[in-house]
């Protein structure tokens, strides 16, 4: 799976500086765009859901690396917005919750939520991004 763009979510700047840094260092070569919060995200992707572009393109996908915990609009306000889309929009993003927490009431909740493929526990490393981005 070649990824159209990787969407890093996180309010921790240092944390997507260093998962930016691994991505460009294990050859990655497509756009990576770094967000702040989950309501900088929704309005990223809804924006670019309706350029042509977008539209256009046929079996091309955004990997969203997802932060659960943050402040204002954290992983679970961005996933309940999410999941309002149609299939053919949440078919064009595959969505990976991450976060240093390995607090069951976290996890769990997550693998009730089938638009969230995987969780991940922070920090990524450099297999797990690789196994992320090349499969």
């Amino acid at each position: 799976m070649h990824w159209e763009k990787i969407i890093l979510v996180d309010d921790d700047a240092v944390t997507s500086k260093v998962h930016k840094r691994l991505i460009d260092h294990i050859g990655y070569d497509g756009e990576v765009v770094v967000l702040p919060d989950g309501t900088k995200a929704m309005n990223y992707i809804q924006s670019h859901l309706t350029q042509p572009e977008f539209k256009k393109k046929r079996g091309s996908k955004d990997l969203v690396l997802l932060d659960l915990h943050m402040p204002g609009t954290n992983g679970w306000h961005f996933m309940q917005q999410f999941i309002k889309f149609d299939k053919k929009t949440k078919n064009k993003f595959r969505i990976v919750m991450v976060s240093s927490s390995i607090h069951p009431d976290d996890i769990e909740p997550i693998k009730l939520i089938p638009e969230i493929e995987e969780y991940i526990i922070k920090p990524l490393s450099v297999d797990r991004l690789k196994n992320l981005i090349y499969g």
